[in-house]
């Protein structure tokens, strides 16, 4: 009997923490899949980059997104979303990615770098000869921060970088570089959007744990 009661008060406390984790949802609006992008982004020239995905609560589990939001002119902006476990799921592994482009009245929604919206698009920059005889791309000046925004920091995307992703589109595959620069794994990713890598994050995950491991142990 005592134990039923401990459990019961324990369940009654885990549900009460998973509560508290969890962010205010008053102005997040939902996501349920890429389709509906278009609904809560109206600019006709835009880049999605996921940058963070998580779940709060432990029992019950609520999916949340955050997204880096470039348009023309270097306008910048972050926002989080709540989604469905479906969404959550299949994005989860491609942080660091543009998963959403619209340019005019066309939407792509192949997982590709960030970025790939303006490569060899003269309106937003040219292609290049280093000294060293590599061909990469080079903002104009409008968009001198584009790099910063889109998570490349110093790193420049090179011809052959391109013709790669090209290829990787035509078979409607996701890229990721081709030595896997950016996504959970790159090096790039991790180097531009630490958050996501974060220590606090572990933390978190090991709360649950150890609450799971404590029911384990004496129930």
């Amino acid at each position: 009997m005592q134990k039923f009661f401990l459990y019961t008060i324990l369940v009654i406390a885990y549900l009460g923490l998973a509560k508290a984790l969890s962010p205010s949802e008053h102005g997040i609006q939902f996501l349920k899949n890429e389709s509906q992008f278009s609904k809560i982004l109206k600019s006709k020239n835009i880049t999605v980059i996921l940058i963070d995905t998580h779940a709060t609560g432990f029992l019950i589990q609520t999916f949340y997104q955050k997204l880096r939001v470039i348009t023309d002119y270097e306008h910048i902006d972050e926002m989080i979303v709540r989604t469905n476990k479906e969404f959550a799921k299949k994005n989860k592994d491609f942080i660091g990615l543009s998963i959403y482009r619209k340019s005019s009245d066309t939407e792509e929604f192949l997982p590709l770098p960030p970025g790939s919206l303006y490569i060899d698009n003269p309106e937003y920059g040219e292609w290049k000869t280093s000294k060293k005889g590599v061909i990469y791309w080079a903002f104009h000046k409008s968009y001198k921060n584009f790099p910063r925004y889109l998570g490349w920091g110093k790193f420049k995307i090179t011809k052959d970088f391109f013709q790669q992703m090209k290829s990787s589109i035509s078979l409607n595959r996701p890229f990721f570089g081709p030595n896997e620069e950016f996504g959970p794994n790159g090096k790039i990713t991790k180097k531009n959007f630490p958050h996501f890598f974060g220590e606090d994050r572990k933390k978190k995950s090991d709360l649950k744990n150890l609450l799971l491991q404590y029911l384990k142990e004496n129930f």
